[in-house]
This record gives C-alpha cells, sequence and structure tokens, in this order.
C-alpha cells in the first residue's frame, strides 16, 4: 500500500469511491489545429449570401456577430 509523501498513512486514491461519479469530466479543449481547420471550412462571406442582394445585410450581420458560426471575412 503506497504511503503519503508525509509517511503518515497510506496515500488516497484520486479516483472516486462511490457507485456514482458527481463531477462531470472537464469539456474538452479545441487546439489551436483545430479550430483554424474549422475555421477554414467555413464559406467565405462575400460568396455565402451573395444570391439576397441588400437583402443580404441582415444574414452577414449576424454571421458577424455570432462567435464559432457563420462564415469568415
Amino acid at each position: 500500500m503506497p504511503r503519503s509523501r508525509y509517511g503518515r498513512g497510506p496515500a488516497v486514491a484520486q479516483e472516486p469511491r462511490g457507485a456514482l461519479s458527481l463531477m462531470p469530466p472537464p469539456p474538452e479543449r479545441k487546439s489551436k489545429l483545430a479550430e483554424d481547420i474549422e475555421k477554414s471550412a467555413k464559406p467565405d462571406c462575400r460568396n455565402a449570401h451573395s444570391n439576397m442582394g441588400l437583402l443580404a445585410v441582415v444574414p452577414l450581420a449576424a454571421d458577424a456577430l455570432k462567435k464559432d458560426g457563420g462564415c469568415k471575412w
């Protein structure tokens, strides 16, 4: 049985002891490469809504305000 680093008893295990884990796992963070790959797959804003004419202002503004979605400038 492993000892604690202070030598006063057994070391406490880091894994949950109950039947259910109450804490969810931390969310996975995307790497810079993964974000760049997703960004490259987005359509170009100049061509994304070009068939709408002047009405394209509304979806272009909505795309500009989105953090992860929309088209790329």
